[in-house]
């Protein structure tokens, strides 16, 4: 069974999600579950320094009231401690996400996708670290497992970066708008965060 999942660490509906599946798995006690994590950008431009607050670009592009976004936070946040997440949203400041996704594809190579995920989505969303700079992906990465020599290499060209832009190119052919997005053997499925029990009827029934 495949299951294949756009999202971006920027996403802390996509950090949900990713807990709900991993629970999902679990439930149906499957061996043959083979999880790809593919890249998607919800903000291609944004730099790699860190600048205004999730909050303040929330206020100032989405023309939300203050209040809104504190009630938003709060839902999320509540969301994700249910599935054992701490995701603290205020203070967040997103960055460029091009150089994680692109060591995302790296650690496929070697059956870590799945925990560098966890890791990313962690040091960005609870930690607040900036995950595109390259000392903080660096050791994200080796504490993940990955090969420091490998991950040095990768920050330092452009190594995936076809493989960043073949998942997005991909993406727009499969009408992919939004994160996260999944399918499972090439069907997609509930549209927004999938619940554990969506997840769980999915790859029950797949294959």
């Amino acid at each position: 069974m495949k299951i294949e999942i756009w999202s971006d660490i920027m996403c802390p509906w996509c950090y949900i999600g990713k807990a709900r599946l991993d629970k999902a798995i679990e439930r149906v006690g499957r061996d043959d579950v083979e999880v790809v994590w593919r890249s998607f950008e919800l903000r291609p431009d944004q730099p790699r320094t860190p600048g205004a607050t999730l909050g303040e670009m929330m206020r100032d592009k989405l023309g939300l009231k203050d209040v809104e976004t504190v009630e938003l936070f709060e839902k999320i946040r509540v969301l994700g401690e249910v599935e054992g997440l701490d995701i603290r949203l205020t203070g967040v400041r997103p960055v460029n996400s091009f150089d994680a996704q692109r060591l995302v594809h790296l650690a496929a190579e070697s059956g870590l996708a799945h925990r560098l995920k966890d890791d990313l989505f962690r040091v960005y969303l609870k930690e607040h670290q900036n995950v595109a700079d390259h000392d903080v992906l660096a050791r994200t990465a080796t504490a993940a497992g990955l090969d420091a020599d490998d991950v040095a290499r990768v920050l330092a060209g452009d190594a995936y970066a076809a493989d960043v832009r073949e998942d997005e190119a991909v993406a727009v052919r499969r009408g992919v708008t939004g994160v996260p997005t999944v399918f499972v053997d090439g069907v997609r499925i509930a549209g927004g965060v999938p619940t554990v029990e969506q997840f769980h009827w999915a790859l029950a029934e797949a294959g």
